[in-house]
């Protein structure tokens, strides 16, 4: 059931560094998406190969409850591994949880020291991307970096009293007054979902990708694609087209 067989990588250090990806055969936006000819590979081959590329994951597993993701995952060089609970395939779980049972599944002894955890629905990001990641996690072992894009944004709440009559608060921004990008106070970004990375015990024990402090990596323009629906593969495949 465990580790088909595995693409040989040129790891950068002796910090062992697995590569974890999730990926479900039940998508609702695209049906069967993961493994869908995008440009004409499968959108699953676009995460892997640079994943590979960036030379620094001494393993790349796919965990998947869909036969068919683990197939193509296989013939792309890759290790798999099977869902048995259908419950982690369920739309309210969250992909931590797949991860740590993959995690789990491999001897004590042999678990990689740090892992990333990560989202095939995000095809542009880059190899580069991920080994600054990567070295990134090394020189801060007890973080959780996670993909990022630099935003400012004005976010409204409508506020939860009862005697607020349709109140609207502000959340990162004064009511009273307008700050221009150039004159925040402090940098912003948005959580992506396209990688994680953590030292895989403080991961597994806390059973979340969050556990002690965060740090984002920022993400180009180009990167940040997240194919969820018909429009995002719609765009995606006109900016692989393009060039």
């Amino acid at each position: 059931m465990f580790f088909i067989k595995r693409r040989l990588l040129n790891s950068l250090s002796n910090n062992k560094c697995c590569a974890i990806i999730p990926a479900r055969g039940g998508s609702k936006g695209v049906p069967g998406k993961n493994i869908k000819l995008l440009n004409g590979k499968p959108l699953l081959q676009y995460t892997i190969d640079s994943l590979v590329d960036a030379g620094c994951f001494e393993q790349i597993i796919v965990t998947s409850d869909s036969q068919e993701i683990l197939a193509v995952a296989s013939n792309l060089g890759v290790d798999t591994f099977l869902r048995v609970d259908a419950e982690e395939s369920d739309d309210l779980v969250m992909p931590d949880i797949p991860t740590i049972t993959c995690l789990e599944n491999i001897p004590i002894q042999t678990r990689p020291e740090f892992t990333f955890m990560i989202q095939c629905t995000s095809p542009f990001v880059k190899a580069e991307t991920y080994l600054h990641a990567y070295r990134t996690l090394l020189e801060n072992p007890d973080v959780t970096v996670f993909a990022a894009h630099e935003i400012h944004v004005f976010l409204w709440q409508e506020s939860l009293s009862p005697e607020s009559n349709n109140t609207w608060l502000p959340i990162n921004h004064p009511f009273h007054e307008r700050i221009g990008r150039q004159f925040a106070k402090h940098q912003q970004v948005n959580e992506l979902g396209a990688f994680y990375g953590f030292r895989t015990s403080s991961f597994i024990k806390a059973k979340h990708r969050f556990f002690s402090k965060a740090l984002p990596i920022l993400l180009s323009n180009e990167e940040v694609i997240d194919i969820d629906t018909y429009d995002d593969w719609a765009l995606a495949e006109f900016k692989l087209k393009k060039g």
